[in-house]
């Protein structure tokens, strides 16, 4: 038996077909071990209120559960009754969730001990595990909105410590691209955003550097209206500090203009066309309280 909840809800061998199933089947699965009560399931899948046939209803989605998880149709199987819910139990190896707890406890445990090469493997590993959004294709109620949240995060959060490791390990030129791709799926994720410009830093692209900070100031400063935090300003001022570190050679000066152009030219936009002045939706992440409003 194998469940998936890092990215589509998926039982193997055979996903419920029905999406109100696979709900309750997620549902169980993020609190795997422990009890859920039906009136949570009841929350999760009839989040404007319940019908008054929600307890035949959850029965009949239990059932067929039931018949899904048991092998062959008989004995006993792991989805248990317990009042005031129901419990599924989960034996090790078979939730790729608890496997992926399992890495990055390992890989923050190694990173702190400055094994970097162990604390890449591990959150290699983990990150090897997911195949898209976390519970996706199933409809989420409270519950499940918020554990995708935390599992999307805790994700960003693996990849942030491994493409770290890589970099304590000098592997700024095989994570450039992929820091490249990621800033710009995350425009306000600031730690990704210092790693991109410490790798592009240490491989001497410090006019690329100066662009890439560029780009989150300006995205701060129009979707949110503050300044980067301090992280990315200690950043910048490497950067800087960089290139007026390099001996100056014929073949530099050009370099050196593009840098101070880059440096000098205003950073701010208008923030009418920002998403929060067009009443859009902000992205779904952290932004440091150490930030400064902009004026």
């Amino acid at each position: 038996m194998r469940f998936r909840v890092l990215g589509p809800v998926c039982l193997e061998p055979r996903t419920p077909s029905a999406p109100k199933q696979r709900a309750v089947l997620a549902t169980l699965l993020v609190r795997a071990g422990a009890v859920v009560p039906a009136g949570a399931l009841f929350d999760e899948l009839w989040p404007e209120g319940p019908p008054r046939t929600a307890p035949t209803t959850l029965q009949v989605y239990v059932s067929h559960l039931r018949k899904a998880l048991t092998q062959g149709g008989h004995g006993r199987g792991p989805l248990e009754t317990r009042p005031p819910g129901y419990l599924l139990r989960v034996e090790p190896g078979e939730l790729d969730l608890r496997r992926f707890e399992e890495l990055l406890s390992r890989g923050r445990t190694a990173f702190r001990d400055c094994d970097f090469a162990a604390a890449s493997g591990e959150l290699t590993q983990a990150l090897a595990l997911w195949s898209g959004p976390a519970l996706s294709g199933v409809p989420q109620g409270e519950v499940l909105t918020a554990a995708a949240v935390r599992l999307d995060e805790l994700r960003l959060e693996a990849l942030e410590l491994r493409i770290e490791a890589d970099l304590r390990l000098g592997r700024h030129h095989e994570v450039t691209g992929e820091l490249m791709e990621l800033a710009r799926a995350h425009p306000l994720r600031e730690q990704l955003h210092c790693q991109l410009m410490e790798a592009l830093r240490r491989a001497g692209r410090t006019t690329d550097a100066l662009r890439a900070y560029r780009a989150v100031h300006r995205s701060l400063h129009d979707e949110l209206g503050v300044t980067p935090g301090p992280a990315l300003v200690r950043q910048h001022a490497r950067v800087l500090s960089a290139h007026a570190s390099e001996p100056v050679t014929a073949g530099a000066t050009a370099t050196a203009a593009a840098v101070a152009a880059v440096a000098a030219a205003p950073i701010g936009r208008p923030r009418a066309g920002s998403r929060r002045a067009s009443g859009g939706p902000l992205p779904d992440v952290r932004v440091s309280r150490a930030h400064r409003r902009s004026p």
